[in-house]
């Protein structure tokens, strides 16, 4: 039992487990850092530096973003990044959560209806059959496919989670409130949801950033560059090194102040996942109740 007032004895245990952490917190910011680094640096600072590894920028600029907010690409990109992760996380939560619940009770078939969901996990129609299938309902070039294509709207494992901790809420209290007049739909979404609140937050948290992060399906069934997705337009200046898209960016500035390359994507990424990443630290919180009972039960 710890004395209140005594000063708690440091191990050796304990000082390299702070230095892990510095370790591997460090690992986790630098790349960062050193993205903001070379967003912010000028030209002539980067040809003056003596070493690729950035500590603090070199010069500073603000040009690289000047020039990358002003392509018009970034704003439709962006809409339909925001509108699909909403919308889609919205949807696909309501319904994995209204079929998690539903097997979390006995109804008939329950164990067939399982194995059926559990099925879809190891087999899936490929991407071709799935490219045909969307074709054939008439969402090629149509918004709708970031949402409805599989397997945005529905995920099986996510599914199994949101089972998981519905079982482990309590029988009784599902009777008490139907004794008191309550219907299904109000049990569900007035008692159920918030108790589950920790885990329906985790999976929002990952259906959200899957939705955020996706890029194949928009160049699969998107034929429309401006219904395409930021990260598609991203990609494309990063990865493919799209001449055009760079040199559009740095049309703004005379070529003598004008950002160069390495910045302009380093700034291109940064803005991309800001948003993203701050999402986290109002989920973190639910992660390890929303994940640990979501897994042990059932």
């Amino acid at each position: 039992m710890a004395i209140v007032g005594q000063r708690r004895r440091f191990t050796l245990f304990d000082y390299v487990n702070y230095l892990f952490m510095v370790v591997l917190c460090a690992s986790v910011l630098y790349p960062i850092m050193y993205l903001f680094f070379l967003s912010v640096s000028t030209r002539e600072g980067l040809a003056e530096a003596s070493s690729s590894i950035l500590l603090w920028p070199q010069g500073f600029s603000w040009g690289a973003y000047e020039g990358f907010v002003k392509q018009s690409y970034i704003y439709t990109g962006y809409a339909y990044t925001v509108g699909r992760t909403l919308i889609g996380t919205f949807l696909s939560v309501l319904f994995m959560s209204l079929a998690g619940y539903a097997l979390s009770k006995y109804i008939p078939f329950k164990k067939s209806i399982t194995f059926y969901f559990i099925l879809t996990m190891f087999f899936s129609g490929g991407l071709i059959p799935t490219y045909l299938l969307i074709k054939n309902v008439g969402l090629i070039d149509n918004p709708l496919v970031y949402i409805l294509a599989p397997p945005f709207l529905y995920n099986t494992f996510y599914m199994l989670i949101l089972r998981n901790f519905f079982m482990t809420i309590p029988g009784s209290l599902e009777e008490s409130a139907k004794i008191d007049g309550a219907n299904d739909l109000r049990l569900f979404f007035t008692i159920m949801v918030p108790l589950a609140a920790p885990a329906i937050a985790t999976i929002s948290l990952w259906v959200a950033v899957n939705h955020w992060n996706s890029w194949f399906d928009s160049i699969i069934y998107m034929q429309s560059p401006e219904k395409q997705v930021i990260q598609v337009h991203i990609r494309k200046l990063i990865i493919e090194q799209s001449a055009r898209m760079m040199s559009q960016t740095v049309s703004f500035f005379d070529k003598a102040e004008a950002p160069t390359g390495e910045s302009i994507k380093a700034a291109a990424i940064l803005i991309t996942m800001f948003p993203i990443l701050c999402v986290y630290p109002f989920v973190q919180r639910y992660f390890v109740k929303g994940v640990v009972m979501g897994a042990v039960k059932g």
